[in-house]
This record gives C-alpha cells, structure tokens and sequence, in this order.
C-alpha cells in the first residue's frame, strides 16, 4: 500500500512539473508546472483604445497589439493600434505593424500545421542601427528584415540574436523561453490566454492581442505600464542610409537590366550586377546588399517572379571563394532591394539547373535529377515532379523551364519536352525528341529547338511540326549546361538564337526567325570584334536575351582570356546602338534578366455586369495586357463564385470565360489574372435569367473530354465524382487503359475510333473519342 502512495504522489509530481500547456496550437509536456498559471485570467488593460497614438492600417474596426519583452529594457509593455475591415487574424495584424513601423521586427515560422508560429520579437530602442538578426552567432551573415519579417523554417527561435544589443529582442521555444499569446475580446473584462496561435485568431473591433515573454520559462504578469507607442520616424542616420538604399537600388533596380554570373570557378562564388540605363553598372549588388554573400558555384540561371528573384547554381559553394559567404544551389532574394529571403544547399539532391514560377503560390525548381516543387509562400522544397527524374549530372537532366497559360514546359535531356498540368503537378505529354530549348513566342505559340530544327508545338494537342534550319546549327547545352541563347520577343513574332561555331562553341551571327512567315535570316546579327587576337569576342553563357518592352536584344560577349567583357545592345532592326564595357574580371556571364515593373491590367472591354440567359462565352485573352511579359502567358483562373447555384463559371482551354445559367438570380464571379506572379482581380456581376438548356445540354456541360482526338491522355472534367472509366473500341470489345485522378491513358491504343463511359455519383455518361 505504502508503495501505491509513493508511485501516486510521483505521478502527481511529474504531472505538476511537467504540466502539458499549448503554446501557439503546440501542445507542450517540457514546461514547468508553474507555466500553468498562464491558463489562469490576467488582469485588464490598464489604458483605453483613446491613448493609443499609433494607429496602422484603415477601416472601421480597432484592435490593440501589444508586445512584452520583459528584458529589463524601457519602456517594455509597447502598444500600437491596428484597423481593418472585413476579416482579419493576429497574424494578419503583426505583419502590418511590423510592415509600417520599422523599428519593430519579429521572426516568424511561417506554413505550420498550426499556421505562423511567432519566434520573436524585436523593437529598436535607440535608433542607431537598422534591426536585424544573428543565427548562431554568425556575425558574418547578418539578416536583415524585410517588410518586418525575418522568416524560419523551423522552431529554432532559441539561436537568434540582435544586431543590436541595446534594441529589445526575445525570442525562444526549447531552452530561453517562449512567447505566450494573451486576448481579450470587447465581452471579456480580464485578458485570457490562448492556446491557439496568431493565425486561428480572428479579430473583433474592441479586442486586445498581448504577446508576453517568459524568460526561462517563468511566469511573468502582464505589465500594469502600457506605453504606447509614438508615430514611427526614423532617425537622421536611418534616414540616411534608407535613401542611399532607395538611391541605389529601388530606383535603379527598375531601370536596366540584371546580368547573373558564374564567377570564376575556383576563386569566387556567383554574383549579379546591374546595368541601369543610365550607364552605370552596380557590380554584385546581392552581395552589396548582404554583407559580401554570394550565391552557389557556377550560377547559371536567374528569374524574376512576382517580388522575388531565384538565383540557380550548379553547386553549393566555390571552396576557393575565401571573400564571400556562399548562399547554394538556391538563394531567394527580394527582386527591389537584393536583400536574401532564403538559401537552399540541398534542392532535392542534384545539381541546380532552372526555376519556373507556377503560380502566387508555387514555383518548379530544374535540377540534374528532376524538378521539384518549391513553396513560395514558405520558401520549402517539395517533393520531386513524377516521371521528370534523372539518374546523372549528364543524362536526363532537366534544362529550361516555362510556364505558359494552361502548362509548364520542361526540357528533359535526351528525352524530350515533359508537358506539366500546374494543377496536379504530373506530367501529362512528352514531346519525344533530343531538344536543348523551349520557348512561348508572341503569338502564344510554343517553340523547341534542336540541333539543326525549331520545332511547333500545338499547345492543345502537343502534336509537332519541324522546320529545318537551312545551313547552320544550333549549339547543344548540355555538355556543360547552360540556359541558351534561344530566346522570343515580347514585341514582335519572332524568334533569336546564335548559330553554333565552325569549330566549338558559340559562333558570330545570330538567326532571327519569323514565326508567321517561317523565314530564316541566319546572318541577322554578326557581333563587332572579330579581328584575330586576344581581344576577338564570342558569346558567353546564355549569351543573348529580348528586353521584352523594346524588343531589343542584349548580346554578352567575351575576350579569348575571358577577363573582358562587353554587352552589346541590338535594336529590332539588327543595328547595333549601344555597346557597356564591364570592369576587366572573369564574371563568365550566364544569364540576363530583365526587371517586371507592372502588374497585369484588364482594360475596359472587360464588363462589369453581365445578363445570361444561354451559354455566355467572354475571350479572356483581349481583355488583359502585360507590358513587360507575354500577354499570352498570363495565366486566368476563378478566384470565387458568391452562387455558383444561379450560374456556373469555368475557363475552357481557349482562355474563355464559360457563365452557363442554372437558376434565376445575380452572382459575383470574380476572375483572377496572374502575370509573372503579379495579380489583378475583376469582379464580374451575372445576372442569371435561368435553366433555359435542357437536361441532354446541361449534362454535356457537366461532364467534357479534351483533346479529342488524342495521342496519349485524355482528360475528363466534371464537378461530379466518378465511380469508374471503361473504353471500348468499335466492335464494343473492353479495351485496356489505365485511368487515374481524371486522366485515361490511351497510348498503348491502336488508332482508330473508341467510346469512353464514365459512370459518375450522378450519371452515365458515353463520349466518342478517336486515337490518333
């Protein structure tokens, strides 16, 4: 018996020592008992929303947000305020202060199960440095906020660091300490503590958020002394450096072009310059912006999409690099100032080759031995692509990437063009063939290129057309992988790339391609400084890309020594109208990139209301322009339907929008444009005049198969659920195909004529279907 009570009485020990309390939606058995206190009300707020004296944000609700350091520094309980309208959560306030008062900065665990996990938060006490934080002690690799934020991907809050120890700043999770999360809502007279995090909390008008530190895990009471927090004016010595920073990169970041380098292989790792318009050239601008970081060995490809620049190595590090801080195969920066967001060593396991944004949300990375899905939101890699894997650095590896309106194209070594859905990420079509490119031309065509033939592919049905080059060739890019010179204007339907070389490499001319007509000019351009010796020029790297609002095109060159450069700038005509010297080096260009300066705009034929009373067909493609990307590539989706009973809306594969009316009524459809990752959004008022089709018609709307005919997939679209997919050929025999996620593979199908019936939770449906 005695031992019973012993075993009780340790149990109950244990239990209080180690009590389990939720931090932020983690349920937690590593905090001492005492913490659970926390769960216990706290006393009320010791000022009104009247005090407050800086107010962030618009709209009629109001929320108070205070942050607690408890580090001995004042003043320690700050307060601001924050105003919405519509929905809004804790998350949503924190970046908006954090975004407009510079002085506060927080670290945050952005993509949890739980949502964003707050690791930290920081507030610049005596405005001498611009906040930012340490990670381990690397004093070498400063990180910098942006918009407020310094993200994670893990809950490694206890390594952080300010730059400034005279600034508050806490942050922690398994060894310093955590932040506990306190609200009180208008009906709520003490503050309560929440379990939950920032992201589960939806703000009231009159709510109050408190984020409370507790140092070594001990209980600390909300602060009786709130002290709110004046308007944010930066001092005269962050005024300076701000407006150097605008002075230098906002501005200039916009007016010119990016040239990313390989460096030179052995002493130094990848960087980037820019060439304003003006004719000054910044040399290695990220490393500028980020205490001499650089980015992997051998950088080969470089691409803006929505506010983010994706730098790609080959490698890691350049171990001969003993000046800059290595970044790996994959560094993410902010496209307007350069400074770094994220940096990847590992992609997935191979070699860095190319990266293609998808959407607002996702973007595809190209290695060596495949292509993996990227997490724009959480800055993660993901799993790698099905069917797009490799086994070698020089075999099947994956080159260029593009994203047209409806698919991703890859090019694949040795295998052909892999046709991606974005939706489901699988590969649906290889167009089989030995390509070294692939590009979309102005008129929304796609384009691959081989040795001796650009090649057509139909966008709906991935069938091919070749049209031999007359008497050059076009140089391989696989033999030491480079992005190309194949490129495609925005400006006119045409079509660039330099002729390979008598002997090796890179030769003198470049091929202009007319897509309308097919013509070859193969002596459009011939590049200066060709007179022998050892300052003869030739094309380097990519060596040659189209400026996509002028048209002109931008020609890198180098010396035989490879420490000159010169970047030569063509009109569309072929004249030559501007040639940059750069600082003697061996950058080794690769690529150029262009800034993407506006978002997308819908023109006024893009009506307001409209009135169905039949199937209503709008053409997506004339209502929306790009100035600096391809109009054709801009991709179209449904954002929401407010009553998709009254009307149904989809976009076909002809970029049209489809209203069909179901029921009398009035629905807001609202249509999402998504250029290069910058959005715009139209809202679209149907007035529905009702179900005028009959039953036969409205099934077909219901359930559809495309292409038809087809070569290797056929795709089923229906909003209903299907039950099983069996094909039939012309006798009515039972076929063999494989159907999967609404995909029925008939390659293996001789051709001829088949019926497919599908058998839904609501219908049988039977669809002709030819094999080609």
């Amino acid at each position: 018996m005695k031992k019973f009570y012993l075993l009780t009485l340790l149990f109950l020990f244990a239990f209080f020592t180690n009590a389990q309390i939720q931090v932020q939606g983690v349920l937690r058995n590593d905090i001492p008992g005492t913490a659970q206190s926390q769960l216990r009300a706290a006393a009320a707020p010791s000022i009104s929303f009247s005090d407050i004296k800086y107010w962030v944000g618009t709209g009629t609700n109001e929320a108070a947000f205070v942050v607690q350091w408890n580090d001995s520094k004042n003043p320690d309980a700050l307060v601001w305020g924050f105003r919405w309208n519509g929905t809004a959560t804790g998350t949503d306030m924190i970046k908006a202060i954090a975004k407009e008062d510079q002085r506060l900065f927080t670290l945050l665990y952005q993509g949890t199960p739980q949502g964003t996990a707050v690791g930290g938060f920081g507030f610049d006490l005596d405005g001498q440095n611009l906040p930012g934080l340490y990670y381990n002690g690397n004093t070498s690799a400063p990180l910098l906020p942006v918009n407020g934020i310094v993200n994670t991907t893990a809950y490694n809050f206890d390594g952080y660091t300010a730059i400034d120890t005279n600034d508050h700043w806490q942050s922690g999770w398994a060894t310093k300490g955590y932040w506990s999360y306190w609200i009180k809502n208008p009906a709520n007279a003490n503050f309560g503590y929440s379990g939950v995090g920032a992201s589960s909390r939806v703000l009231q008008n009159g709510s109050w958020d408190v984020w409370n530190f507790n140092p070594s895990f001990s209980t600390v009471p909300i602060s009786s002394t709130l002290t709110p927090v004046s308007p944010y004016a930066p001092s005269a010595a962050l005024t300076s450096v701000m407006n150097l920073r605008s002075a230098n990169r906002l501005n200039n970041y916009t007016n010119g072009f990016f040239i990313v380098n390989e460096e030179w292989f052995g002493h130094t790792n990848g960087s980037v310059n820019f060439l304003d318009n003006n004719g000054t050239t910044e040399y290695r601008v990220y490393s500028s912006a980020n205490n001499n970081h650089a980015f992997g060995a051998t950088t080969q490809y470089g691409t803006i999409y929505g506010d983010k620049f994706y730098f790609v190595s080959k490698q890691e590090a350049d171990f001969g690099d003993t000046q800059y801080t290595p970044g790996g195969r994959l560094v993410v920066a902010n496209a307007e100032t350069m400074e770094k967001l994220a940096s990847f060593n590992d992609i997935g396991g191979g070699d860095g080759r190319s990266f293609v944004g998808v959407n607002e949300h996702k973007g595809y990375i190209g290695a060596s031995n495949g292509i993996f899905v990227f997490n724009i939101d959480n800055l993660t890699i993901g799993n790698i692509i099905p069917g797009t894997e490799g086994t070698d650095l020089y075999s099947e590896q994956i080159g260029n990437l593009i994203r047209t309106s409806k698919h991703v194209y890859a090019v694949k070594q040795g295998v052909g063009i892999l046709v991606i859905d974005p939706n489901t990420d699988t590969v649906i079509h290889t167009v089989a063939g030995d390509f070294d490119s692939v590009v979309q031309a102005k008129d929304g065509s796609i384009w691959a290129i081989q040795q001796q033939a650009v090649v057509n592919i139909n966008a709906a049905t991935f069938a091919t057309q070749s049209y031999n080059i007359p008497t050059s060739t076009y140089l391989s890019s696989w033999g030491a992988w480079t992005a190309g010179s194949f490129a495609a204007s925005n400006t006119e339907n045409v079509l660039y790339w330099f002729k390979a070389g008598a002997v090796w490499g890179i030769g003198s001319e470049v091929v202009r391609f007319d897509v309308a007509t097919k013509a070859f000019n193969e002596s459009f351009i011939t590049i200066p400084g060709q007179q022998a010796g050892v300052d003869k020029q030739s094309p380097y790297g990519s060596a040659l890309r189209v400026n996509p609002v002028t048209g002109e095109l931008i020609v890198n060159t180098t010396n035989s020594q490879y420490n000159k450069n010169w970047v030569h700038i063509y009109n569309t005509s072929g004249t030559l109208t501007n040639t940059r010297s750069l600082t003697d080096y061996y950058w080794f260009p690769a690529l150029t990139v262009f800034p993407d300066n506006t978002a997308p705009t819908v023109n006024n034929t893009f009506p307001s209301q409209a009135t169905v009373g039949n199937i209503t067909t709008i053409d997506l493609k004339t209502v929306v322009s790009d100035t600096d990307n391809f109009n054709v590539a801009i991709v179209k989706s449904i954002k929401s339907n407010s009553n998709s009973s009254v009307v149904s809306a989809e976009i076909n594969a002809n970029d049209e929008l489809v209203l069909t009316p179901l029921s009398a009524g009035t629905a807001d459809i609202v249509i999402k444009f998504n250029s290069n990752g910058k959005l715009v959004e139209k809202t679209l008022t149907v007035n529905s005049l009702g179900n005028t089709l009959s039953t036969v018609e409205v099934k077909k709307l219901q359930f559809s198969i495309y292409p038809n005919p087809a070569t290797d997939i056929v795709y089923i679209k229906t909003p209903e659920k299907i039950i099983s997919v069996s094909i039939y050929d012309a006798s009515g025999k039972l076929v063999n195909a494989h159907f999967s996620n609404g995909q029925v593979n008939v390659n293996t199908l001789p051709k001829g004529v088949y019926i497919l019936k599908a058998t839904t939770d609501k219908a049988l449906y039977q669809e002709k279907i030819i094999k080609k």
